[in-house]
């Protein structure tokens, strides 16, 4: 299968499309596709994100929803989380790790998963 793959990307559930756009335009990035129901962004790095429409759709396990997570390497991680907050947007305080790595996460407005880590100091 693997000789098959041309690309690969991330994608997670959204319950409104453009409240996505609106959040990810908040952090920099801009749609590479965007249909009604499904929007992409290229993340620097060379990982590509979608986002399709799921409605309104209430999921089994109380609305809750797993959404996916994504790491992001990042340096300065405590100004940019600060900037992030800035922005309206909810980052956990910055920790350490095992092995000096300090991470953050947020989540989009769908509940999918971000976290920041920076290896060393």
């Amino acid at each position: 299968m693997a000789k098959v793959v041309s690309d690969s990307w991330v994608m997670g559930p959204s319950k409104n499309i453009k409240r996505s756009v609106a959040f990810y335009a908040k952090l920099g990035l801009k749609p590479s596709m965007q249909m009604p129901f499904y929007v992409e962004f290229n993340i620097p790095g060379g990982t590509a994100l979608g986002l399709h429409s799921m409605g309104k759709k209430v999921e089994k396990n109380g609305g809750r929803g797993g959404g996916f997570g994504i790491m992001l390497r990042v340096k300065g991680i405590a100004k940019l989380a600060a900037g992030l907050k800035r922005k309206g947007i909810r980052c956990s305080p910055v920790k350490m790790a095992p092995g000096e790595a300090f991470f953050s996460s947020f989540k989009d407005p769908d509940g999918n998963r971000f976290t920041l880590i920076q290896m060393g100091r």
